[in-house]
């Protein structure tokens, strides 16, 4: 059972699924692509693109690596820059704008009650 874990296209395909959740979430509250599509994509692309700058950066410096044995071997400027990364950060990108959306829905940010501790 643990065999599959070890594969090549795992991780690979445990991103494809999560992006895939996150999707059909945004989909049905109409969140973020299904609510303001050009903004949503401006957002995401841009820290998208600079968390990249630093990936790279990292990885010129030799501060980061990749295990190559969890990755399918489609690598985009570097050895340590596999398409896996690309997802990733895609992920961290859509999930952190997802929750802002949910806050924003509930109104988390306008909430102007005094919280006693």
């Amino acid at each position: 059972m643990l065999e599959i874990i070890h594969t090549h296209f795992f991780y690979f395909c445990l991103l494809v699924f999560s992006i895939t959740g996150l999707t059909l979430a945004d989909w049905r509250y109409k969140l973020a692509f299904w609510n303001n599509p050009i903004a949503s994509a401006l957002a995401i692309g841009s820290v998208w693109v600079l968390l990249l700058l630093f990936d790279i950066g990292g990885i010129r410096n030799q501060i980061f690596s990749t295990n190559q044995s969890y990755v399918i071997g489609i690598h985009i400027v570097s050895p340590n820059l596999p398409i896996e990364e690309f997802l990733f950060l895609f992920i961290l990108c859509y999930v952190t704008l997802l929750l802002y959306q949910i806050l924003k829905k509930v109104d988390f940010f306008n909430n102007k009650k005094k919280v006693k501790i």
